[in-house]
């Protein structure tokens, strides 16, 4: 200021209107602005700004903690479940989501009539972002297009749409199979996935694509946004409804680390998906346009899952669906899950606790005088000159030495690996590319203000591809593994689990001074692979398949010692071993047991027994014994399951003929 009331401001521009904001405290003045309305009230100032008080279409901002991550964390079930109900429920999503069917029936009715050109340029519905938005938007963009084989689905990162058609000079993708000629955005259905609705990119975005379509819908976590400002320019006095802001009504979330945010925006884009999936599959010509594979009783089994996930994140979360925190006693999940968070960070917090023994030994006996081993033998009595050579030699190795001592002394103490490497810690997290690249992104922010040492490396990859060809070669003794695991129970499931074992296996399988990785698999199957050092169990919180019903797999984690197992090896052994003849004698005399479903005959254990040191060696391996006899039983009671249903169904089909 250059007084109490007169605002700095050079000569030329003294003549602009000043705005007082923040009390009176901060004088603002607009040089210049375009699309200025002929109204002079638009020209206000206030009337271009957000306001953040006294607005009921922003959250408040949270209250400061010293766990704003681990508050977030406990925040999931709460804001899923609040966004179901309110997707139940008349609110804005519900009006946004019939503005956004009503486009949706356009779009399929332009197709199914011919009125729009079907070529490889084409796109359907478009969808982008920015980070972890984008690969959320990439997720939902791969299951809509196997759903709806026939519609052009395209993803693209909110940077690439401005370089391409937001500059004079393209910007090329290079390594992308994008260009202003390889994509006709004629009307398609336009999906902006941000979170704040504030970033730069799909900001810019929002007000780019108004050129080339009408049709553009925002999901974010509040109604009141950037983004949402930009989108409502598009407001139509012929709609009865044009509404396109899709809200998870969590917020503005402080925390660097991603997490309530991720979940959230998740689970809105899993209701948008129901939604749009029932406009398509209720109309048979949009059906037949689309090539829709997925039923209506799909959609009511993705309906029940989805409701049942809350009860499921409750476990995990360790509160309720009303934001409470759960009592002990229902929180295992939980509590598993932090113990193994509290072993990890025992391994990469040792290093600095190394450190501070290190100074207060070296401290402490420099200011004495007396380092350990020369104290010793000085309160033993030593006196000879050429002793105190010695022990003043061992003091200076155990000086060179004393981190790693250090280190050994905390391992011994907590019960830890001895043979891990001494150095920053890496973490590998494996599973499907979204939750992998986001996981990523979650445990590398929160060690993003660490000191040096105490931070770690954080690596991802998907083990039903690259992780192997990527990180393998990067695991070492001490490296932290965790991999989510499909439930290979389900027949879908089954090749996409065994890929991920072999890749888990591999890499638990790197080996020095007879050390290795500590890998641990998350998931809903109850059997511990041999290699991995641990396996946490999820549990189920939804009906059984008719698969799982008929594998029979008792539902609790089966070890190499257990019952299950041992009967799997010896029917691998007896299978292995044996000949034809005896292949038909067993199919003859074979018993079914009750306990367990699977064949279990004397001239089974004779022969094991003929055999001891094939027996043996087997259960050295047991690892690969009981994965392949369990994938060569499973397939053997599906094959037989799948016979015994298309009996039936012949058998119910001539039954129904003779009635009519």
């Amino acid at each position: 200021y250059k007084g109490e009331e007169e605002p700095l401001i050079s000569v030329p521009n003294r003549g602009l209107k000043i705005h007082k904001l923040m009390s009176g405290k901060l004088n603002l003045a607009i040089i210049s602005q375009s699309k200025a309305n002929k109204d002079n009230k638009a020209k206000m100032l206030h009337h271009r700004m957000t306001p953040l008080e006294n607005n009921e279409w922003i959250k408040p901002l949270p209250v400061e903690l010293d766990d704003p991550v681990g508050y977030d964390i406990g925040d999931i079930p709460r804001a899923c479940n609040a966004i179901q109900s309110d997707w139940q429920e008349i609110g804005l999503n519900r009006l946004t989501a019939w503005n956004f069917s009503r486009a949706v029936e356009r779009r399929m009715k332009a197709i199914s009539d011919g009125v729009v050109d079907r070529h490889a340029k084409s796109v359907d519905i478009l969808l982008t972002g920015c980070e972890v938005s984008l690969w959320m938007a990439e997720q939902f963009a791969s299951d809509l297009q196997k759903a709806f084989p026939k519609l052009f689905i395209r993803t693209a990162s909110s940077n690439k749409l401005l370089g391409l058609y937001g500059q004079g000079l393209s910007v090329p993708c290079i390594g992308f199979p994008m260009s202003e000629k390889t994509w006709e955005l004629d009307e398609p259905l336009v999906i902006i996935v941000s979170h704040s609705g504030g970033t730069f990119s799909p900001l810019a975005c929002s007000n780019l694509l108004q050129s080339m379509t009408r049709n553009i819908f925002v999901v974010t976590s509040e109604w009141d946004t950037l983004v949402s400002k930009q989108l409502r320019q598009l407001f139509d006095d012929k709609e009865i409804i044009s509404s396109r802001i899709f809200s998870t009504d969590i917020g503005v979330r402080p925390a660097e680390a991603c997490s309530v945010s991720v979940a959230a925006t998740h689970q809105l884009l899993t209701n948008i998906f129901e939604h749009l999936c029932g406009v398509i599959v209720g109309n048979s010509n949009f059906r037949h346009a689309s090539g829709a594979i997925i039923t209506e009783n799909d959609l009511k089994t993705l309906e029940k899952l989805n409701r049942m996930n809350v009860g499921a994140l409750e476990e995990i979360c360790g509160s309720d669906r009303h934001g409470l925190r759960l009592p002990k006693e229902f929180c295992g999940e939980e509590k598993e899950l932090r113990n193994l968070g509290d072993r990890w960070a025992e391994h990469v917090l040792e290093g600095t606790k190394a450190y501070i023994m290190s100074f207060i030994y070296i401290v402490v006996t420099v200011t004495i005088g007396y380092p350990l081993i020369s104290g010793i033998a000085t309160a033993a009595g030593l006196t000879t000159d050429w002793a105190f050579y010695i022990t003043r030699f061992v003091d200076s190795l155990i000086y060179f030495w004393l981190p790693q001592i250090n280190i050994l002394i905390l391992r011994l103490l907590q019960g830890r690996p001895l043979r891990h490497r001494m150095t920053a810690r890496t973490v590998c997290i494996g599973d499907c590319p979204w939750v992998a690249q986001a996981g990523e992104a979650f445990l590398s922010k929160l060690f993003a203000c660490s000191y040096s040492i105490a931070g770690l490396n954080v690596i991802s990859g998907n083990p039903a591809d690259h992780l192997v060809h990527r990180h393998t070669h990067r695991i070492c003794r001490g490296s932290l593994m965790v991999c989510g695991r499909p439930d290979g129970r389900l027949s879908a499931l089954t090749s996409l689990e065994a890929t991920v074992c072999l890749s888990v296996n591999q890499a638990s399988s790197i080996q020095s001074l007879g050390s290795t990785c500590e890998s641990v698999t998350i998931g809903h199957n109850p059997y511990k692979l041999p290699l991995s050092f641990r396996g946490i169990f999820l549990d189920s919180h939804r009906p059984n398949f008719l698969c799982e019903t008929m594998l029979k797999v008792p539902d609790r984690p089966i070890t190499s010692g257990s019952v299950f197992s041992k009967n799997l090896l010896m029917q691998g052994v007896e299978r292995h071993h044996r000949t034809p003849s005896m292949r038909k004698t067993s199919r003859k005399t074979s018993t079914t047991s009750p306990d367990m479903g699977w064949d279990n005959t004397s001239a089974v254990k004779e022969e094991a027994l003929k055999r001891p040191h094939v027996a043996r060696r087997r259960m050295e391996l047991n690892e690969d014994a009981v994965s392949a006899a369990a994938s060569s039983s499973a397939n053997r009671l599906r094959s037989r399951g799948s016979l015994s249903i298309r009996g039936s169904i012949k058998q119910l089909s001539k039954s129904s003929r003779h009635f009519s």
